[in-house]
């Protein structure tokens, strides 16, 4: 697995984001991938790069269909190759 965290803030869309983010969760659930919403980014677990970058490219483009001028996009990536990891595996590292 591939962890990733991601959020996209809509520019020029008012002050409040909650029905964008809203929106870009929607399509997360339908996805298939696990997501753990957090308070000021997403958290996913993909099985590749391109699943990751199809997921970001769907955010911004929902985001784009409701009219937002522009989308600032911030993504960071967990990829180890020497073990198997996940959402799980990283939050119980912590305790």
């Amino acid at each position: 697995m591939i962890v990733a965290s991601f959020s996209v803030i809509p520019m020029g869309a008012g002050a409040s984001a909650g029905r964008y983010i809203r929106a870009v969760h929607e399509m997360l659930k339908k996805s298939g991938v696990r997501v753990v919403v957090g308070a000021m980014s997403t958290t996913i677990e993909a099985d590749s790069f391109e699943q990751i970058c199809l997921l970001v490219e769907k955010a911004n483009g929902i985001l784009v269909d409701m009219e937002v001028p522009r989308v600032i996009t911030t993504v960071t990536i967990d990829y180890r190759v020497d073990k198997e990891i996940s959402i799980d595996s990283k939050l119980d590292s912590l305790r």
